[in-house]
């Protein structure tokens, strides 16, 4: 099954892809083809969607990325979709319409990374204190000890 998808993906959309593992596609595209592949692969049969999570690489220079897992329930076959996000333009149009349960996972790679994901309609805190709106405690360039709170001593 994952040949033919590579198949069609190659065919279709001039994607390469290489097997990940036995049985999951990694499949990397740019951002303007991301919602056309997503909507290709749930017609295709990949409609569970597991997540989406952001990687942050900009100590190598290399941006940030946002990995979507999808699962044909059916074949127990995935696909991850990988997707380059520049550091100096970290958007992404939203799959949430497409994959509804991906709603908060994009908002909390939002509020984590700073990655706005265009088109959702709830980027707002979820995790972190309001005051604390703007931090992305989760990029390599977040400096805890600046936002650490001392801790009491005990007698």
């Amino acid at each position: 099954m994952l040949e033919e998808i590579r198949e069609k993906l190659k065919s279709q959309f001039e994607l390469e892809s290489e097997s990940y593992d036995t049985n999951m596609l990694l499949v990397k595209c740019d951002r303007n083809q991301l919602r056309d592949l997503m909507k290709f692969l749930k017609e295709n049969g990949f409609n569970y969607p597991h997540t989406v999570s952001v990687v942050d690489y900009t100590p190598k220079g290399e941006g940030f990325q946002a990995n979507y897992v999808l699962e044909n329930l059916n074949s127990k076959k995935f696909v991850m979709v990988r997707v380059s996000i520049p550091e100096e333009d970290l958007t992404v149009p939203t799959v949430s319409d497409i994959f509804p349960p991906l709603q908060p996972h994009e908002r909390e790679a939002w509020e984590m990374f700073g990655v706005e994901f265009i088109g959702n309609p709830r980027l707002e805190v979820m995790l972190l204190p309001e005051w604390a709106e703007g931090w992305f405690p989760l990029r390599k360039s977040y400096d805890f000890k600046k936002h650490r709170k001392p801790s009491k001593e005990k007698k």
